[in-house]
Order: C-alpha cells, then structure tokens, then sequence
C-alpha cells in the first residue's frame, strides 16, 4: 500500500508539473496575443497620427499659397490704386487680415510640434513591444521544443519507478505468500496439539439475480448471517436484531475454486501418508454444495423406466478425485525409497441401514478382499450407551453379490479399540485410474440400483450419507519400519429440518425459531435421524458430557473413531445464502459453531514394524 501511494504522488507531480507547463506555454502565448495586437493598435495609431501630420502639413501648404496669391492680387491692387490715387497702407481691414493669417499659422506648427513628438513617442514604444515580443515568442518556441524532452525524462521517470514498485511489490507478494504457509503451518500445528476439529465455511451464491443474499464473508475466518434482510415490521425488532458472526478456521468467499478449497486442507490429507488418521466431512442442507465440494461433477443419462444400463461419469475436481490423484503421484515420485500399498472401501448408510456400494461392481468381484472379524466383539470403554444391545439389528444389511453370496455388514469393535465394518468389501488400487474405475463402477451399480426401483437417484443421495475409506500402508525400504494410516471422506446427508421450509412470504415465523431452531428446547428436528444424532453427539462432545449417544445411529457408530480420539477431523460446512434457506442455514451454522469446540484430542502416529 505505502508503495502504491508513493507511485501515486511521484505520477501526481508529474502530472502536475506537465499541466503547468502547458499552462505557462498557454499564459504565454496569451501574453504574446495581447501584445501583438496592441503593437498593432500602437501603429493604426502612430498611422493616423501620421496622416493627420501630412494633412496639416498639406493644409499649410495650401493656406501659404493661399496668402501669397491673396498678397499678389493686393499688390496688383494697389499698383491700380497708385495710379488712381494715393496708396492706403494703414487700412484697418489689411491689419486685421494679417493678423489672422499669423494666428493660423502659429497654431498649425504647435498641433505639428505635437504630433511629431506623440509620433515619436508610439514608434520607440512600439520598437519595445517588437523586441519584447521577438523576445516572448523565443521563449515561447523554446519551452515547446523542451517540452518533449521533459516528457521522455517524466516517462522514464515514471518508468523506472514503476520498475522498482513492481519488483518491491512481488517482493511483498512472496514474503506475504510465505507468511500465510507459515501461519496455515503454525495453525495446523496449534490445531494438532489442542486436537480441535477444523471446520471450514464454504456458502454457494444463489443463481437468480433477484434475490438477496443472507450469507456474507468479510474476512477469511468470519461468516455473517443477515437475519434482518428476513424479518418484517411486524415483528418489533429491536436494535439488536442484526447481523449474526460465525467464526471459524476458514471462511471462503462466493464461486471460490475447487482447487483453492482443497490447498487448504492439502497439508492435513498429506499427513496420510506420515501414518494420520484423517476425516473429512461435508455437512449442509441440499442444494448447498456439499456432493460437488466432496466428488466433484458426475453426470449420468439414467431414464427410470429405459432398459439401457446407465453410463456415469465423473469429472474429477472434489476433494477426494484431487486427494487421490495426489496421494498416487507422491507414491509414484517416491517409490525408489517407500513402498506404498492403498485399499478403497465405500460404504453407504440410507434409513439406518448399511449398503456395500462396491458389491457386485466387476472390479469387487476381481480383486476384492471381504473384511472379517479380527478377535470377538467388545464394548470400549465407557459402558452401554443406548442402541447397544441390538448393534447388529441396527446397522446390519445383506449385500448380494454375483455369484450368489450374501456379505452381511455388522458393525464391530475389535481388540484395539477400532470400529471396523464386518463383511465390507476392500479394492486395492495401485493407481488413479483404479480409484476412478472403482468410483464410475459403484455410481453405474447405484444408479441401476435406483432405476430398477424406480426411485430418483437425486433423491436417494440427498437421504443417503456415503463413507469413502482410503488407507495407506508405506513402508520404508531401507528401514522396513511402515506406517499406516486412513482418510474418510463423508458425504453427509441433506440436513434439511422437518417443518415445511419458510419463505419470505411466511413472515409469522419468529426470529428466535430462525435462530435456535424449531421448538422451544433450541434443537433442530431433522427429516434424517442420523442427523439427529449426529448433532446431539456434537452438542454432547462440546459440552463434555459424559455420556454421548454414539450408537443411536449407525452413521455416528461409525464415525465413532473419528470423533472421539486419534483422529484428524476437518468439517466442510455447505451453506446457501437464499433467504429461503435462512432456518436450515441458521442450524447448519450453529451445528458448526458447536462441533469447532469439540476437543478430540491430538492424533498419533500409526507406525508398525514390517521388516
């Protein structure tokens, strides 16, 4: 900024010392015309003056000639008198004649006298203006001829300062490149050590130019909700009624890029591969982005009722399709040195109940490895929660396959603590392409799935949350010391909340509803019970409640692993910013306020001996 300015000033005065130039070559050339044309004035006038000098000189002439002929004809006269009597010298009217004659005379030479001098006068001040306007027009000519002299000087001026502006100025947008890595570094580092869950905000714009926005970010860590755009007069709002501040680790702004919310969490999925136990969630209401932020563009031209198989495709810009194809490319960059072997596994939690989306895919029945039960099932610490006693009733399903088998998924917790899926089908992929090949097989399976039952495939994902498992073993080949670690992608549900949403049109709901949710116990009632759940969970782990009801659900049995230890988690909360929205964007900000207390603890490293 203190840069900017000072191009600023430096242009400014150039600027200004060129407008004055131009303003003194204008003053100038003004002067020079007010001088030209009273030189010009000055000899009309010394002109005149002129004439006027020879009229009375002709005149003189003329009135002594006059005088002389008057004269002769009186000496003519007076000859005849002489010869008819005595001369009258002495007249009275001879006298008088004569008289006038000289008074004439005198005047006419004084207006001559005169005029000669005034005469004399306009030249040697006319002979001053010539040479003060020669003088005016030399200068004048020679500050036109600089002037482009001074322009090349100003522009390279101007130039080099902009050089050195530039070069001070990306100087200042790498050390400020640096400091934001070293403080999103220092930050995951405070992050792991106090083992809070990282959530991050990411609204989606409304289509429509009409509407407002109830959704704004101001900085990268603030989310403002604008819950008076909805309320109307009727209400009796107060003053206080404004705007409500979000605060979480990262805020971003309307249409940012896929590739920009995946570098904020790069350095967290990187940690995988250093033996991490990584989650990754996206939670929101439909239609607020959270499929497109997780999986990225899928297409499909399923008909329900058309015979043809369906053909899916994806275009691989979510978090996971990026985090996959790096993960292989860091694999393949440091092979000579670890030796890196992934499993994918993708489960699918729809009206409580667990579906193996890989099961009877071509690339399942290939190469796919069936988890059993490592060691008998046991309770972890912390007692019987609600739903223990039927564990299996609750999230147990049979997955057909195309031979004929049934897989039966369970629920379990083994020796070590670990919640795994009994009977879960795990793909080894060594490569990008497996992971996709997998991804266009389960989709193809889910949407032939849907369009056998008739049901729209866009409605079964909005009820349905799907469990994306990527684990990694490396090892290091000189060592033989390996680590292991995991990453989940969890592609929540809609968390729509149960009463009919409110439009702008419905103004009688009240602002605390909007605010606190639906009821007066300040809770949400979501269409989905494991949503439920999944927010009562949350609310118990901020408030460090002994008792949390993890197994009131199989999403959050599930989850159990990465919301209570050794996990880190990182939440993507999807909002939309329609007004219509305002109740179900107002419960997902509260839920995300809640869970970015919830204390995890700090994650540890898996590392095992494969020597």
């Amino acid at each position: 900024q203190t840069l900017k300015r000072d191009f600023s000033i430096i242009k400014k005065i150039q600027r200004d010392n060129l407008f004055g130039a131009k303003e003194i070559s204008r003053l100038l050339e003004i002067e020079v015309d007010g001088i030209r044309r009273t030189l010009v004035n000055k000899e009309e006038e010394a002109k005149n003056l002129q004439d006027a000098l020879e009229e009375i000189k002709t005149n003189g002439i003329e009135t002594n000639k006059s005088t002389n002929k008057k004269k002769f004809f009186g000496l003519q006269k007076i000859k005849q008198k002489t010869i008819r009597g005595p001369l009258l010298l002495n007249s009275p009217a001879n006298s008088a004649s004569d008289a006038t004659y000289d008074a004439s005379t005198n005047h006419n030479i004084m207006i001559s006298d005169k005029n000669s001098e005034n005469l004399v006068k306009l030249n040697a001040e006319a002979i001053l203006m010539r040479k003060q306007f020669d003088l005016l027009r030399r200068i004048t000519v020679e500050e036109m001829r600089s002037l482009p002299e001074q322009a090349k000087d100003w522009a390279g001026q101007a130039a080099r300062a902009l050089v050195v502006s530039s070069n001070e100025n990306e100087k200042l947008r790498m050390e400020l490149a640096m400091e934001r890595a070293n403080r999103r570094r220092i930050l995951n580092e405070v992050q792991d050590l106090r083992g809070n869950i990282r959530v991050y905000c990411r609204p989606r714009s409304i289509d429509s130019d009409n509407r407002e926005f109830i959704i704004s970010a101001p900085s990268n860590e603030i989310c403002l909700l604008h819950r008076e755009k909805f309320l109307d007069d009727d209400n009796n709002n107060s003053k206080d009624d404004g705007p409500l501040s979000f605060e979480f680790d990262r805020v971003f702004k309307f249409g940012a890029e896929q590739n920009e919310v995946y570098s904020e969490m790069e350095e967290l999925i990187l940690s995988v591969l250093d033996g991490y136990n990584v989650c990754i969630m996206a939670y929101g209401q439909s239609r607020s982005g959270k499929t497109h932020t997780m999986f990225g563009d899928c297409t499909s031209d399923v008909i329900i009722g058309n015979d043809t198989s369906p053909d899916v495709s994806i275009h691989g810009d979510g978090m996971q399709i990026l985090a996959a194809q790096q993960l292989f490319t860091i694999a393949e960059h440091r092979k000579e040195r670890f030796q890196d072997s992934f499993t994918l596994n993708i489960v699918e939690v729809h009206n409580e109940k667990l579906r193996d989306m890989t099961a009877g895919t071509d690339i399942a029945e290939k190469c796919g490895q069936i988890k059993g039960y490592e060691g008998r099932s046991r309770v972890p610490r912390g007692s019987k929660e609600k739903g223990s006693e039927n564990n299996t009733s609750l999230a147990g399903e049979s997955n057909d396959t195309k031979d004929g088998k049934i897989n039966k998924l369970e629920i379990r917790t083994n020796y070590d603590g670990d919640t795994v899926v009994q009977g879960l089908i795990s793909i080894p992929v060594n490569s990008f392409d497996d992971v996709e090949q997998v991804w266009n097989e389960t989709l193809a399976a889910q949407a032939s799935r849907c369009q056998e039952q008739g049901i729209d495939s866009r409605t079964h994902t909005a009820s349905s949350h799907v469990i994306a498992t990527l684990q990694v073993v490396s090892t290091n080949i000189a060592t033989g010391v390996g680590t292991v670690g995991k990453i989940q992608f969890v592609d929540l549900a809609a968390a729509n909340i149960s009463p009919k949403r409110s439009s702008s049109k419905n103004k009688s709901t009240t602002m605390g509803s909007i605010m606190s949710g639906i009821g007066k116990n300040n809770e949400c009632k979501f269409t989905d019970k494991s949503i439920t759940t999944l927010s009562d969970v949350i609310q118990s782990r901020s408030q460090f409640t002994r008792k949390v009801p993890y197994r009131n659900s199989t999403l959050t049995h599930l989850l159990r692993d990465s919301l209570e230890a050794d996990t880190k988690v990182l939440c993507i909360v999807c909002v939309s910013s329609d007004i219509k929205d305002i109740q179900e964007t107002a419960c997902t900000l509260r839920f995300a306020s809640a869970m970015r207390k919830v204390v995890i603890g700090k994650a540890t490293k898996h590392t095992v001996s494969l020597a």
